[in-house]
């Protein structure tokens, strides 16, 4: 995957498992988590707290060691049901 800045299909998050997760799900507007990870690549996926919902991020990784990463600027929609 490295290097690759294509959109990942819905099939991706099918077959990888999550490495690492907050461990509660809440409607903040900021989250802070630590993780210890092994060195390997990996996808930080953002997420509104309400399914359908448009948000912005900022996001923010500190590392303790020496570490590649990469911005991918895509902008994802949704396909919304029309009720």
């Amino acid at each position: 995957m490295h290097g690759n800045k294509q959109h990942l299909q819905k099939d991706f998050f099918l077959y990888n498992a999550s490495k690492a997760r907050s461990k509660t799900y809440i409607n903040m507007r900021e989250v802070s988590q630590r993780f210890r990870l092994p060195p390997s690549e990996y996808v930080i996926v953002p997420s509104t707290y309400e399914p359908h919902q448009e948000g912005e991020f900022i996001l923010r990784v500190f590392s303790e060691k020496r570490n590649l990463s990469e911005e991918v600027e895509n902008t994802i929609s949704v396909d919304r049901p029309v009720w």
